[in-house]
């Protein structure tokens, strides 16, 4: 800025903006500074840095890690039974599967019924 003020103020008839263009740039200056930064603004900043520096961590409470492994043991777990599958299977194949035709048509006459609310 000192640069372009030396040359205004080289230009001649210019003795009027010297003054202005002078203020302007006072003015300009002191809107560019910033403002106070409070100590607690200076303290988050700080610690946000630090823990971005560290990476990103979380601590879990005791029962939420309980509940993390519960829910990954479940998965592990099949909701199928595959004996029963495999024994279902070979009676069905052999013909020795009792059918209750009036059972199954009651319960999907039930299912229907939820379905229609």
């Amino acid at each position: 800025m000192s640069i372009i003020n030396n040359q205004i103020q080289q230009v001649p008839g210019n003795k009027g903006l010297q003054s202005n263009g002078l203020k302007n740039t006072q003015q300009s200056n002191q809107a560019q500074q910033p403002a106070p930064v409070a100590k607690s603004d200076v303290v988050a900043e700080q610690s946000k840095a630090l823990a971005s520096s560290r990476g990103d961590q979380a601590k879990f409470t005791p029962e939420a890690q309980t509940l993390l492994k519960m829910t990954q043991s479940a998965k592990d777990v099949s909701d199928i039974n595959q004996k029963k599958v495999d024994r279902i299977k070979q009676a069905l194949e052999n013909g020795d599967y009792p059918i209750d035709a009036a059972r199954v048509a009651e319960k999907m006459v039930i299912l229907e019924k939820l379905l229609q609310g």
